[in-house]
């Protein structure tokens, strides 16, 4: 098998104009429209009765699931959705002796799969491990259906992992990276939805939805046109270093603070970025990090994040995060996370330029932007994340890819609560979140 692929897991934190003339989708139709939509919902780890729908679900800031079914049986599981990782495993060790009871409940109620159960799965002889970022998992390979909610049928001979054997994982993993011929040698999920015809072309796009706001959705094969704002800004993935991976990779032109007059444009935000789902923080340079700690008044803490005062949650400014073609505004709403206990952090970490790891932008940046991952044309485009309704379009055959379509949101469709404009002031001192992480333990990104 070919080596399977590091990634930036989920970091942990509490309490989670014209468009093209395609017909949107229709759930109840008997006929493939050449996609497949999961709509996102902020609700808690328990799963509310559903329908025709599969639901994602923004698990408290900590990672957003999807819920598929597996074998002749339709075995219901919820897994994340990674587009930092490359395959597909399922039952995590619930047991981890590391795991408090309710992590324990949580895993639980994820569902399981059971191979033995379905008479259309085949359990081969291969096993693989695969390295998180938190975390790591051994997985003997199983083929099986998967059911896709939507679809005219089920998937059928799809292989993915069973977990024998899993630390610091509460779920499993759904990597929406590159498969058979790039960096795996075999089809994984997206690679299988395009060839068994679920979906036109291998590409999906990603709404996450803002943290104050229930919209958003992945739909793989299509997009919605009333989730953004303004043209797709579309760039070509960039190729791996010489001995990595592939991974959706792309330049960002700067980085720039913005409060009232003020704004910083950072030194070196020149740099090339990985958009990864399966990551709640950005991980930027730490020189970077350090004049935007000072921006924010900030102050480090002993777990190595930074501390700021929760008031700038509700202060007027943005970090602007600039592409070709588009700025994505995040406001401080959005980068600014409560960590409990009056104690509010930035949502990025620091990486040194030496240490190997990749500079990311993650949940904190890609709840404010919509993206679509285009593996058919190796493009990656984004837009500024809106909510004014649903217009789900299949994404059409053909180099353009996505690059057509256009928002039907304007700026200002998404309702926004007044922000005081006031100055921007240190907090007396550093507040300990020593705790916090401890109970947390993955926000620490291991390699």
């Amino acid at each position: 098998m070919a080596p399977r692929l590091p990634t930036l897991l989920a970091l942990a934190l509490p309490a989670v104009a014209a468009a093209s003339q395609t017909p949107t989708r229709d759930v109840d139709s008997n006929t493939s429209p050449g996609f497949v939509s999961f709509p996102i919902k902020r609700a808690s780890k328990t799963l509310a009765a559903r329908d025709a729908t599969v639901s994602l679900i923004n698990e408290q800031d900590t990672s957003y699931l999807i819920e598929l079914t597996f074998g002749s049986n339709a075995q219901a599981v919820k897994i994340a959705i990674d587009t930092g990782s490359d395959e597909l495993f399922v039952n995590p060790n619930c047991n981890d002796r590391d795991f408090t009871q309710q992590q324990q409940e949580e895993c639980t109620s994820d569902g399981k799969y059971t191979p033995s159960s379905s008479t259309t799965s085949n359990v081969t002889q291969e096993t693989s491990q695969i390295v998180y970022g938190s975390g790591a998992v051994n997985i003997q390979y199983v083929v099986d259906s998967i059911g896709i909610p939507g679809a005219s049928k089920n998937m059928t001979e799809v292989q993915f992992g069973v977990a024998t054997e899993s630390q610091d994982l509460n779920e499993g993993i759904l990597g929406l990276g590159f498969g058979q011929g790039v960096n795996l040698n075999y089809s994984n999920f997206v690679d299988q939805l395009a060839s068994q015809g679920v979906t036109n072309t291998k590409a999906f796009s990603v709404a996450l939805g803002t943290s104050d706001t229930a919209g958003g959705n992945i739909i793989f094969g299509g997009v919605d046109t009333k989730k953004f704002s303004g043209s797709l800004a579309t760039s070509t993935i960039q190729s791996p270093a010489s001995g990595d991976i592939q991974r959706y990779s792309t330049q960002m032109n700067s980085l720039t603070f913005k409060s009232g007059s003020t704004s910083n444009k950072y030194s070196n935000s020149d740099l090339s970025v990985v958009l990864d789902t399966g990551s709640s923080l950005c991980l930027l340079p730490t020189a970077i990090v350090s004049d935007m700690a000072q921006d924010f008044n900030a102050q480090q803490d002993s777990s190595g994040l930074l501390v700021v005062d929760c008031d700038l949650q509700n202060t007027d400014g943005s970090l602007d995060f600039a592409f070709d073609g588009v700025t994505i505004s995040v406001p401080f709403s959005q980068f600014i996370l409560s960590a409990g206990s009056n104690t509010c952090i930035l949502g990025v970490q620091a990486v040194e330029s030496n240490s190997g790891i990749t500079a990311l932008l993650g949940d904190t940046f890609l709840r404010s932007a919509y993206a679509v991952f285009d593996q058919t044309n190796m493009k990656i485009s984004l837009a500024q994340y809106v909510e004014c309704g649903t217009n789900e379009q299949a994404i059409p055959t053909g180099s353009d890819g996505a690059s057509k379509f256009t928002g039907e949101c304007s700026s200002s469709s998404s309702s926004s609560s007044s922000k005081s404009t006031g100055e921007l002031n240190r907090p007396a001192a550093a507040t300990s979140i020593v705790g916090f992480v401890a109970g947390i333990a993955a926000l620490m990104v291991l390699f």
